[in-house]
């Protein structure tokens, strides 16, 4: 009896010893996860990762936003063939860039050199994988890519240079989808092509590499602050770029903070028609840049806000990039949120455009309304900016003594003649009583 257990024993044993096809998946398995897993804490400390793909879920309120038009920049839409046309005009970039004095064959292959030699770093930028697993494709994309973005950004920076091989709504398309979050390459490299190109053509007139990008960018209305400065130069692509650019010169308010997932941030509860019948006075501040709102002694001033056709598709792409890069410090999101809850409609675009906070070129005040509505549609709020400019602007209006005295100006005394005729109609109500009184007497 025991033999015959110890011999079902050693069967058994025998019959679950893994094949030598089951070792051979199981290692590389595990070698395929581990290699995933280094990759992934490599991107835990100091990430390079800046360029992604916007989420579905923030595509979904409008899509074409984050789509570029025209030219594709980088791997993300490298092979939709609605923008091969383009391809060729970056090989006559190419050309033009190869031919010119002090670049010949060896500065070139420094140059393929130089991208061959941070490939990793350069794939590390993207969120994602893509498709150009060979080395001479992703090589040959980022040299065409980099030159095309050098040669554009120098023959437009100043309009009496070079000629005009685009027309002007094509250079304006262009310029859109060089901002884009899904079509980028990160500054890095760009810079380091272009220094090494000035360095060959001993060029001492030659722009500095963030001084150039900053001419570029000159054409955003919405962006009042437009210079190099240290914040700028830490910029690691164009998307970032408009984003620092919209930052130069923020305060740090009281109530910013990140939020957890337990608590959420203080919301405006009155749009700017509300707030002005409980007796908010608005005002455009001096301030530049756009993030600079302040409410004191029931004073509300906000920096001017210039709205044009630009204005969504950059803005949309800055929220894109805080929704993945900078959650914790998504300064232009909570801005963006703050005038949402300021705009619900119409008249309320109408009172800031009459108190010269926004402009704008969208035909009508209701555009401005359903745009900036449509911002913050499936927007996160992984940080708030201002709730202590909230939580006061609510104490304001939840006062019964300021909503009277709001009554009082608006309804009784709106301009000097109504405010006389108010109270000539009182004077003249108690003179009336007086003498109601006074007859009543002299019967008795």
């Amino acid at each position: 009896m025991g033999s015959d257990i110890e011999q079902g024993r050693a069967l058994n044993m025998e019959e679950d010893r893994p094949s030598a096809s089951e070792i051979k998946m199981t290692g590389a398995l595990f070698a395929q996860l581990d290699t995933k897993v280094k990759r992934l804490s490599s991107k835990q400390g100091y990430s390079e990762c800046c360029i992604y793909r916007v989420s579905k879920r923030v595509q979904s309120v409008h899509w074409q936003a984050y789509y570029p038009l025209l030219i594709s920049i980088g791997p993300l839409h490298r092979d939709d063939k609605k923008r091969q046309a383009m391809e060729n005009e970056k090989l006559r970039y190419y050309k033009e860039f190869t031919e010119r004095i002090g670049m010949d064959m060896e500065k070139i292959r420094d140059i393929i050199r130089s991208i061959q030699n941070q490939e990793e770093r350069l794939r590390d930028c993207y969120s994602e994988e893509f498709k150009l697993a060979k080395k001479s494709d992703f090589i040959e994309m980022i040299l065409l890519d980099a030159v095309f973005i050098i040669e554009f950004m120098k023959e437009y920076s100043n309009n009496d240079e070079g000629p005009n091989r685009f027309e002007p709504r094509t250079i304006l398309d262009i310029r859109e989808d060089l901002i884009l979050l899904e079509n980028q390459l990160p500054f890095f490299i760009i810079q380091e092509i272009y220094d090494e190109y000035n360095r060959a053509r001993q060029d001492p007139t030659a722009i500095p590499f963030f001084d150039l990008v900053t001419s570029h960018s000159k054409n955003y209305k919405f962006l009042k602050k437009v210079e190099t400065n240290r914040s700028v130069r830490k910029s690691r692509h164009f998307t970032d770029l408009l984003r620092n650019f919209m930052l130069n010169g923020a305060r740090q308010p009281n109530g910013a903070r990140k939020l957890n997932g337990s608590s959420n941030p203080i919301m405006l509860r009155h749009n700017a028609v509300k707030l002005r019948a409980a007796g908010v006075e608005f005002e455009v501040a001096e301030d530049k840049c756009l993030l600079n709102i302040t409410f004191e002694k029931g004073v509300l001033k906000i920096p001017l806000l210039e709205v044009d056709y630009h204005f969504e598709r950059a803005v949309r792409n800055i929220m894109a990039l805080e929704q993945c890069l900078y959650q914790n410090e998504a300064y232009v999101c909570s801005y963006i949120k703050f005038m949402d809850h300021l705009i619900d409609s119409a008249e309320d675009v109408g009172l800031l455009v009459g108190k010269k906070i926004i402009t704008h070129r969208l035909g009508n005040d209701a555009a401005v309304s359903v745009m900036i509505n449509k911002l913050c549609e499936n927007i996160s709020d992984p940080y708030t900016y201002y709730d202590d400019i909230c939580e006061k602007m609510n104490d304001h209006c939840d006062s019964l003594l300021n909503r009277m005295k709001a009554t009082l100006e608006l309804v009784y005394f709106p301009h000097v003649w109504r405010g006389t005729g108010t109270i000539a109609a009182a004077v003249l109500l108690m003179l009336t009583l007086i003498q109601t009184i006074t007859s009543v007497k002299s019967v008795f």
